[in-house]
């Protein structure tokens, strides 16, 4: 029997303050105001499975928040870098360099930050090898939409720049499973942006 390592990707909370900052790799604390949410998603993870988050506080609260449990931080997890941008609000950003970054999403980037190509190229192996050391296990990952996404274009084979047609919302649940032992590599994708309640 093939053996599959299982993917749970959860979207971590809200940030606090107002939403239409630009986070990035910010280190802004979640907010866990919505309890209903949070036991919502509890209640669809399976037990004895292990606990991942980034290295970025709003998922590590987010994690402890609807598990009760202490995750295991992988900094590769953290969210894509918005560099100068990060901060700001989305809205105040000059329209050229919108325009730009929104019409090659998978190339672009902020200044000093991080084009969408270079998140997958330090998430995607580290899912790789993860799926390998895990084999047969559920693995939880409290992560940020930009990492979730990185995750489907590995798995679904996509074009980067169709990630962004896939919305990721806060505390949602994405399952995806990989086959490490199947020569090529291949996935399954259960759901995708299941939300908490």
């Amino acid at each position: 029997m093939i053996k599959s390592t299982r993917w749970w990707w959860i979207r971590h909370a809200p940030s606090e303050g107002d939403q239409g900052i630009i986070h990035g790799q910010d280190d802004v604390a979640a907010n866990l105001d919505d309890k209903k949410s949070l036991r919502a998603v509890r209640g669809k993870l399976p037990s004895g499975s292990r606990l991942f988050s980034s290295n970025i506080r709003r998922t590590i609260e987010t994690a402890k928040a609807v598990t009760g449990r202490v995750p295991e931080q992988i900094s590769e997890f953290a969210e894509q870098s918005f560099g100068e941008w990060n901060g700001g609000k989305w809205q105040d950003l000059p329209r050229e360099e919108m325009n730009a970054f929104w019409t090659n999403y998978a190339e672009q980037k902020a200044p000093s930050g991080e084009s969408f190509r270079e998140l997958t190229e330090r998430v995607h192996p580290k899912i790789l090898e993860m799926s390998a050391d895990y084999r047969d296990q559920d693995l939880v990952v409290v992560a940020h939409a930009g990492t979730i996404r990185a995750a489907l274009t590995l798995a679904l084979d996509t074009p980067l720049n169709s990630a962004l047609n896939v919305a990721i919302s806060n505390l949602s649940l994405t399952r995806i499973d990989a086959f490490p032992d199947e020569s090529p590599y291949s996935w399954r994708a259960d759901v995708v942006n299941l939300p908490a309640v």
